[in-house]
């Protein structure tokens, strides 16, 4: 009975470890998680696909762009932009245009830039936390 309970344990102490070593740390959008570059590409996208229906005021304003999405992963804004935008031909656009467009308006709010491009998979986006500027 004793070595079932010690190999229960073991297996048990074997699997939180495990789970403790792959977990990956989530980052804000504060951490600087977009280049540069990739904003400058973002300008020009939104200047083409959004600012026809899209005043950038909307992009910076609380109520409207910043409450709905505060303290949840950029993987929800990406996937709602990304399935819904541009209104005339939703899902239209590379992945990496979007994440572009995305860059340039968390540039437009001030969060600060970084080292890398901004993703674009589900994985890598759920793990960055938009927060209020």
């Amino acid at each position: 009975m004793k070595v079932r309970a010690w190999g229960l344990g073991l297996g048990a102490w074997a699997v939180l470890a495990f789970n403790i070593a792959t977990a990956q740390e989530t980052k804000s959008v504060k951490s600087g998680v977009y280049t540069f570059e990739q904003a400058e590409r973002g300008v020009a996208l939104y200047k083409q696909k959004c600012a026809s229906c899209h005043a950038p005021s909307r992009f910076t304003d609380a109520d409207l762009f910043i409450k709905p999405y505060a303290g949840k992963p950029l993987w929800e804004m990406f996937d709602v932009i990304s399935d819904s935008m541009p209104e005339d031909d939703p899902g239209g656009m590379k992945p990496e245009e979007y994440a572009a467009v995305i860059a340039q308006l968390l540039r437009m709010n001030g969060f600060p830039t970084g080292q890398t491009d901004l993703p674009t998979s589900k994985e890598a986006l759920s793990l960055i936390i938009f927060e209020k500027p």
